[in-house]
């Protein structure tokens, strides 16, 4: 079945106690894995456990997964971003080719989830605007790192076409709702923790490298948010 967003406060608290797990383990991650003395297997750990986390707040809504439409989508990208996390822990440009690779498997499996519908193609050109003033400024420092540049150019297209489906459903549509505002708000916070992501490790550091997670694990949180409880996660008819 299905899963509506709550209608009431005590079911709105009881939502966020769902969620105190992930909480806990984000302030976790951020009182720990910013040691100089921190491992980095216990790093690439604490990095992917909140996605894991909300891996296990989809389990608990007790949903079919084999009749609902978005979740198993959803759970697939969370699994890669997981694994990406691990991966670009570990810091080499090996496994930071291999992580983006995870990560843009992750956007294409929610672009899968967000659907076509409804299409906002004006949406879609003003993000291509901002995409292009990305690409461009980014550019400049891909030069350099010749073997990233074109899996580079491949991944800003993924979470491009990946935040357009996510915002499809609310910017420049009046037929908004919290819910779709919330895969909106996800989506661009997602294109904002990959940008500073993106400018740290090609253009030069970024020193407040917590906005990264920050604005990572929220996103993930919203879009999770989103498919769990999208009315257009139509529940199909077994036969």
């Amino acid at each position: 079945m299905g899963v509506q967003w709550p209608r009431d406060w005590f079911q709105v608290l009881k939502e966020i106690a769902r969620l105190v797990p992930f909480l806990l383990s984000v302030f976790i991650y951020f009182a720990l894995a910013s040691q100089s003395s921190c491992p980095v297997w216990l790093r690439a750990f604490l990095k992917c456990l909140p996605i894991l986390l909300l891996c296990a707040y989809i389990l608990t809504l007790r949903m079919d997964l084999h009749t609902h439409s978005k979740a198993p989508k959803l759970l697939a990208g969370l699994l890669f971003s997981a694994v990406g996390d691990v991966l670009r822990s570990l810091s080499s440009q090996f496994h930071l080719l291999h992580g983006d690779s995870m990560f843009g498997l992750a956007h294409i499996c929610y672009i899968w989830m967000f659907g076509l519908k409804p299409l906002n193609l004006l949406a879609g050109v003003f993000l291509l605007i901002i995409g292009t003033v990305y690409l461009l400024f980014l550019s400049r420092c891909l030069w350099e790192h010749q073997p990233l540049q074109w899996a580079a150019y491949i991944y800003i297209g993924l979470i491009g076409t990946m935040v357009w489906r996510a915002s499809a459903g609310a910017l420049f549509n009046h037929q908004w709702s919290w819910v779709k505002l919330f895969a909106t708000v996800g989506g661009m916070l997602l294109v904002v923790s990959n940008f500073t992501y993106a400018v740290s490790a090609f253009c030069f550091p970024v020193y407040h490298s917590g906005v990264i997670a920050a604005t990572y694990y929220v996103a993930q949180m919203l879009i999770t948010l989103s498919a769990v409880y999208s009315e257009s996660a139509v529940v199909k008819d077994r036969r």
